[in-house]
C-alpha cells in the first residue's frame, strides 16, 4: 500500500469524533444544503473551508475548470428537484490549471467547453471569470427559479469576489 493511502487512512481515525453531532443529525434527518456549488477540482479550492461550512451545508459538484457537462447538469437537477436547493453558485478561481491549459491550446472535452466560454480571451484571470459567468448563465437559463451567482476565489489571498448577480 502506498504511503499516500496509508496517510489518508490514518487520518480518518480522528474523523469520527469531528462534527459527530452534525454528522449524526444529517444521517437521521437527511441533507438539507443551502446551496449547490459547482467548483473546480483544484485541490486548493475547498468550498466547505472557503464558506466556513460543515457537513450537510453545501451540495458540492467538482470538475476541472468548473465545467458543466451532462453529469454536472444532472447533479444540479437533483439538487433542485430532490433537495429543494434554490441557490446555485459557480465558483471559478485564480490560477486555474484547466483555463491555463485551454489558453495553451490543449484539446479535449473540458478544454473545448472552456474555449467555447472564453472565445479569444488570452488573459488567464479574465478567461477564468468569463468561464464561470458563462456557466452561471447556462444554469440561470435551465433553472430560472433559482438564484444563480458566479464567484471568483483568489487562491493567494482567500478572497471571494462576486462576478455576476
Amino acid at each position: 500500500m502506498s504511503q499516500c493511502i496509508q496517510h489518508l487512512l490514518e487520518s480518518t481515525k480522528t474523523y469520527p469524533e469531528k462534527n459527530r453531532e452534525r454528522r449524526e443529525d444529517t444521517y437521521r434527518n437527511g441533507q438539507h444544503p443551502g446551496a449547490a456549488i459547482l467548483c473546480c477540482s483544484d485541490s486548493r479550492v475547498i468550498p466547505e473551508e472557503i464558506f466556513s461550512s460543515s457537513i450537510g451545508d453545501l451540495f458540492v459538484i467538482r470538475t476541472a475548470g468548473n465545467t458543466l457537462g451532462p453529469n454536472e447538469e444532472a447533479s444540479f437537477g437533483y439538487a433542485f428537484h430532490h433537495l429543494g436547493i434554490r441557490l446555485f453558485i459557480v465558483l471559478g478561481h485564480t490560477h486555474c490549471g484547466a483555463v491555463s491549459r485551454t489558453l495553451k491550446g490543449e484539446e479535449g472535452p473540458i478544454f473545448a467547453a472552456i474555449r467555447n466560454h472564453i472565445h479569444d480571451e488570452k488573459d488567464p484571470l479574465k478567461a477564468s471569470d468569463l468561464n464561470a459567468q458563462a456557466v452561471a448563465r447556462e444554469l440561470r437559463e435551465k433553472y430560472p427559479e433559482a438564484e444563480v451567482h458566479a464567484l471568483r476565489y483568489d487562491i493567494a489571498s482567500g478572497e471571494v469576489t462576486v462576478l455576476s448577480a
